[in-house]
């Protein structure tokens, strides 16, 4: 075996010792290159070529504030419900208050912002460029402020330039309080306070969100003026300073177009004090009511509760905030049973004069349905369809649902506008439910007779019900008075919404005691009780919704009332007890206010004269 022959001039610890020093050598070469490529760059940007970083950071601290002047929105009748209000920030810079005393400044400005003149002296005193006074503070304070004046006995050498007199003699002087910068906005504001929140809606065009006919209308209401004012940005975006820190100076804003809403104030302020009265009344969770002229489709009140403060929308309760009454469902109960009797005469499978055997009770499919009054009449026997609105039969709605083919059945409701949009000029709106027919079953068909297994806002029952009340035609309701996309369909005849009038108001006329009777005007209209579900969707609640719709004059239907009550927890709870009260209420002081008068025959087309003389009968 041959030795491998090592040279004496290569030590091999010598070797490894050369090589790492040439590798420290070659890194530290690269570090000392880079380090210049890094300080000649800076040195290129910062000192030779600086236009690009100065317009960048020029960029970033001068941005333009755009303003935004939104229009009134007013009722119909010219009452003003929304408008923009011009207010005022007032910053204060302590660097420009040359050699006045902050505590100075504060004895000056604290009485007219109503502050504590010590706690605004230790504020103006903070080592900062830029300090919030007042925020939204009217013309008339800021022009107090302009008023004000302060002496200046010790001036310093700039400012000793500026009041310098010809023969070189510097006296004291009075000038404006030195350092404010007054920066002119418009807020919006509601002169009604909480009138029809909920359809109104809020506005943050700061962080572009809106809600109400604020947000649908926005397109309308909103004007943006060419160009805007000009500010000082701190690094993280915050106010410094106006470029031009006169209050009176301010772009241009064109005027926005006003937008006439179809809701009456006074309608308005009756329904959310009737309801208000009926919630408190009953210790309800919240609760309803739509007011609609059922033959244009208007609606006249909107009235939700419990409500908000739309200039102060950020501090009320998310379920505040929300209109429930187009975006939650329910189970109509017993007022569906108008639609399931209008769809059995106009499928034919019924007419005026059918009677209906009412077992008080029945299975269906493994289901038990019976009457709310069964175990105080357990067999009505044959009955007609006075009765079953009078009684709120069960079993007779259920049966005459059962007798229509589903189908047709299907087709008809889908015709009152169920399981789709209403179309209202409202944001937020739910389509409801009804399941497809090829998913019913018999006691699907049964219950939804007489208002279960089918799901509804409030506002789906009240435009469903109204066209009934106008002839057979539905017409979309809305709320902005010059609405292009109003549409208008026939999905009854007008015998069939006829013979429903004439019903409806029959079974009012034979319960003079009920609380939806009127002395003077018929009304048409139904009561209606319905189990709460769970929020799970799985069996109930231990809790009601009530409700009542109906309309009147009925000859010549001009008021439409939906009233839905949600929870009410003291006493029997039944849409007669809770929603019926509130409802009479309202009708009572609606007549007062719109001096509505009884229809006599004589004032009724040929064509109706039929109907009205059975509905006096």
């Amino acid at each position: 075996m041959t030795k491998r022959h090592v040279p004496q001039n290569q030590n091999p610890k010598r070797q490894t010792k050369q090589r790492s020093g040439t590798r420290f050598y070659i890194i530290g070469l690269l570090f000392i290159l880079l380090a210049g490529f890094m300080v000649g760059k800076l040195i290129y940007v910062q000192v030779i070529d600086t236009s690009h970083l100065k317009k960048k950071a020029q960029g970033a601290r001068n941005q333009s504030l755009a303003l935004y002047h939104r229009g009134r929105i007013l009722d119909r009748n010219g009452a003003i419900l929304a408008q923009d209000t011009p207010l005022y920030d007032i910053y204060a810079h302590p660097k420009y208050f040359w050699d006045v005393k902050p505590h100075r400044i504060a004895k000056a400005l604290a009485p007219i912002l109503q502050k504590s003149q010590r706690t605004m002296a230790r504020k103006l005193s903070q080592n900062t460029f830029t300090i919030t006074l007042a925020k939204n503070i009217h013309k008339s304070l800021v022009q107090q402020i302009l008023d004000a004046r302060l002496a200046i006995p010790q001036l310093n050498e700039k400012t000793n330039e500026l009041l310098r007199l010809p023969d070189g003699e510097v006296m004291t002087k009075k000038i404006p309080i030195p350092g404010l910068d007054f920066y002119k906005k418009t807020v919006r504001t509601y002169p009604q306070g909480q009138l029809a929140a909920h359809l109104l809606g809020y506005v943050n065009d700061e962080a572009n969100i809106s809600s109400g006919v604020e947000e649908t209308a926005k397109d309308v209401l909103r004007k943006r003026p060419a160009d805007s004012q000009r500010a000082l940005l701190d690094g993280r975006g915050g106010f410094i300073h106006m470029e031009d820190m006169d209050p009176d100076t301010m772009v241009n804003i064109p005027e926005a177009e006003d937008l006439a809403l179809t809701i009456d104030a006074k309608l308005q302020y009756i329904a959310e004090r009737e309801l208000k009265a009926g919630l408190e009344r009953t210790k309800a969770k919240r609760g309803s009511v739509i007011m609609m002229n059922p033959t244009t489709g208007e609606i006249l009140a909107f009235a939700v509760l419990p409500t908000y403060m739309p200039e102060r929308y950020f501090k009320a309760p998310a379920s505040n905030l929300k209109n429930w009454s187009i975006t939650d469902v329910y189970p109509p109960g017993s007022t569906f049973k108008i639609l399931t009797v209008a769809c059995g005469l106009e499928s034919g499978v019924i007419n005026e004069k059918s009677h209906i055997e009412d077992t008080g009770q029945m299975k269906i499919g493994g289901w038990t349905i019976q009457n709310y009054d069964y175990y105080r009449r357990p067999y009505p026997g044959s009955i007609d369809l006075v009765y079953l609105f009078q009684h709120s039969s069960n079993i007779a709605s259920a049966k005459i649902a059962m007798m229509m083919d589903p189908s047709k059945y299907h087709s008809l409701l889908k015709q009152f506008g169920l399981g789709s949009r209403t179309g209202i000029d409202l944001p937020g709106e739910s389509a409801g439910l009804i399941q497809p027919v090829s998913d019913w079953s018999r006691s699907t068909q049964a219950n939804m007779g007489f208002g279960y297994a089918v799901a509804t806002t409030p506002l789906q029952m009240a435009s469903a019900v109204a066209a009934i009340a106008n002839g057979g035609e539905w017409i979309t309701p809305h709320v902005i008075k010059d609405n292009k996309k109003v549409e208008k369909r026939r999905i009854l005849s007008t015998k069939t919404a006829a013979t429903v009038t004439k019903l409806l108001t029959e079974s009012i006329d034979r319960s003079k005691r009920s609380p939806t009777y009127l002395e003077e005007f018929h009304v048409a209209g139904k009561t209606g009780t319905s189990r709460k579900p769970s929020d799970d969707g799985k069996g109930y609640q231990n809790a009601l919704y009530t409700s009542f719709v109906g309309f009147f004059p009925a000859e010549r239907p001009e008021l439409l009332v939906m009233v839905v009550v949600d929870s009410p927890s003291i006493g029997a709870a039944w849409g007669s007890t809770v929603a019926a009260p509130i409802f009479r209420a309202i009708a009572k002081e609606s007549i007062h206010y719109l001096n509505l008068k009884p229809v006599t025959i004589s004032e009724l087309p040929a064509d109706a004269a039929s109907t009205s003389t059975a509905l006096n009968e």
